[in-house]
C-alpha cells in the first residue's frame, strides 16, 4: 500500500470525502474520529503492513504524524 492509498483508507474509515483529509487533521478536527475508528485504523495497519502498533503509532496526534511513523518503518511501497 502506498502513502496516498493509506490516506484514502483513512478517509473511508473516517467517512470523509476522498481527498479531504489533511495531514494536520486529528481526533479533535475530524468529527467521525472515535475510539472505534482508532481500532479500525490499527487493524488496517496490522493487516496491510504486518506491523504491530507501537508507541510511535499510538502516540501519533495527527494524520501526518501517523503517516510519518509508518514511513519511518518503511511501510509504504
Amino acid at each position: 500500500m502506498t502513502r496516498s492509498g493509506f490516506k484514502a483508507a483513512l478517509e473511508e474509515i473516517l467517512q470523509m470525502p476522498r481527498g479531504s483529509l489533511q495531514d494536520s487533521d486529528s481526533r479533535e478536527t475530524v468529527s467521525g474520529w472515535s475510539s472505534i475508528a482508532d481500532v479500525q485504523i490499527l487493524t488496517t495497519i496490522t493487516s496491510e503492513f504486518g506491523l504491530e502498533p507501537d508507541m510511535a503509532l499510538l502516540e501519533a496526534e495527527t494524520v501526518g504524524d501517523l503517516l510519518d511513523a509508518l514511513e519511518a518503518k518503511d511501510a509504504f511501497s
